[in-house]
């Protein structure tokens, strides 16, 4: 029952308002009854002071019983005082009651209200037989009427009738309200997350092969639309990002068709057994140039979707001529291929924080292209330098061909590679420069291809 959060909300909502009623049922209690309380003593005193001047003045010798009953009386005409008895004794003997309770009385039972403080209390009292509950006020009295004390009392049994009737309805107002309470937190609740439980069926019947469905929330709260917005942004990036796998599995499916195939048809000729030594010989230098070319596509495929995955990857900080100088000799394959030569120009001696092994590849694969589309026996510089802001910066300059202007973005697109680059270099794939583009920007950097003074690329690289 308590499972969804609305109803557990609601209730403790409940919870709250009844302890809230609770809390203002009994301070209404307790002042209604201090204040009935206190009307009941300011009735007494005002009856018993009356009294106890009338019999200090006058004496208390011969006092017949009707004596208090007249005081009583009077005093009810002159302060409205009502349902009120009185006793007179002194330490023998009862002097005076009102009404008949001359006759219900007995001493022994005044023995008690004789050693009383004059502060009015509640008790049952002994004299009636009814064991009513009543307030009394004792008065020690002076003067002529030394050594008498005046009891005067009244019953409590119509305030107490009222002050149950109170319980009975402050308890039904608490009960009552806390119930009002949870079923109106309970309705507004639900009519508030009405938009949220939409957005979970939305998005529980949204599937891989429709990501255009967007959720639409209609009469919501700003809360709700932003969290709306959230989804759908959320759908776009999952579309960009499931059109984008379907691109690279099919430009991926392409790209390894071609050495898959060159290793077939090799494999296939060596098979027959009719080729010449030197024939068997080439056709083996070709499947193993076909299978390192795959396996280092299949290698540049995965560094790719781990950077999309955006794995995480330890950072730690280096120097970025240690990186160059890491990545130049795992370029020199490549370079001796052609007989290229690299060098080093400016060195940084600049530190950045991230990940070593990425950067370091990334550095090579800018170094590779450069030897492998420059011209055979050229030469390929290296330079970095301190940037203004604090980052470094990496120039791979080649004399090659050149980008065209129009191309320079391009070419760090996956699988992209020009004309002049494919003729040059059939067996590439076209991920070594989408790898870089990937590195620098996971490493909040960038790259840029300039034009080199005297021809040729710059490709200059950027990291924080």
């Amino acid at each position: 029952m308590f499972r969804k959060a609305g109803t557990r909300i609601a209730a403790t909502g409940a919870l709250v308002t009844l302890a809230a009623l609770a809390l203002f049922a009994t301070v209404a209690r307790v002042a209604t009854e201090r204040i009935m309380t206190a009307d009941l003593d300011d009735e007494l005193e005002t009856l018993s002071i009356a009294m106890a001047s009338d019999l200090e003045t006058r004496g208390a010798g011969e006092l017949p019983h009707e004596s208090l009953r007249k005081g009583v009386e009077s005093n009810i005409l002159a302060y409205r005082l009502e349902h009120h008895s009185a006793v007179l004794f002194d330490a023998t003997r009862i002097l005076g009651t009102t009404g008949d309770l001359a006759r219900r009385t007995r001493f022994a039972e005044l023995a008690s209200f004789a050693t009383r403080p004059e502060t009015p209390f509640t008790a049952a009292e002994p004299f009636t037989g009814h064991v009513r509950l009543c307030r009394f006020r004792v008065v020690h009295l002076g003067q002529r009427a030394a050594g008498l004390t005046l009891v005067v009392f009244r019953s409590v049994e119509g305030v107490e009738r009222t002050l149950g009737t109170l319980d009975a309805a402050l308890t039904l107002l608490v009960l009552a309200g806390g119930a009002a309470s949870a079923i109106i937190l309970l309705i507004a609740i639900r009519r508030a997350l009405d938009p949220v439980e939409r957005i979970t069926r939305f998005a529980g019947s949204v599937t891989a092969r429709d990501l255009s469905q967007r959720v639409h929330v209609v009469a919501a709260g700003q809360e709700f639309r932003h969290l709306a917005d959230v989804v759908n942004s959320l759908l776009e990036r999952l579309a960009g990002s499931f059109d984008a796998q379907r691109r690279l599995v099919s430009d991926a499916a392409h790209e390894l068709k071609t050495p898959a195939a060159v290793i077939a048809a090799e494999a296939q000729e060596l098979g027959r057994g009719t080729l010449s030594d030197t024939e068997r010989k080439e056709s083996l230098q070709v499947i193993g140039r076909a299978a390192a070319g795959l396996a280092h596509e299949v290698d540049d495929l995965l560094e790719l979707a781990r950077g999309d995955a955006s794995a995480p990857r330890e950072h730690e900080s280096f120097e970025i001529d240690e990186a160059i100088e890491e990545a130049v000799a795992l370029s020199g394959a490549a370079a001796r291929e052609r007989d290229v030569k690299i060098v080093f120009g400016e060195r940084a001696r600049c530190v950045v924080r991230g990940d070593h092994t990425a950067i370091v590849r990334a550095i090579g694969n800018l170094v590779s292209n450069a030897a492998r589309y420059g011209p055979r026996g050229g030469q390929v510089e290296v330079t970095a330098r301190h940037r203004a802001d604090g980052g470094c910066e990496i120039d791979v300059a080649d004399r090659g061909p050149g980008v065209p202007e129009g191309e320079r973005r391009r070419i760090f697109e996956r699988f992209v590679r020009l004309a002049p680059a494919r003729r040059a270099h059939p067996e590439g794939s076209g991920l070594g420069l989408a790898i870089v583009d990937q590195v620098v920007r996971a490493h909040g950097g960038g790259v840029d291809v300039l034009e080199r003074e005297g021809g040729g690329s710059v490709f200059r690289m950027r990291l924080s």
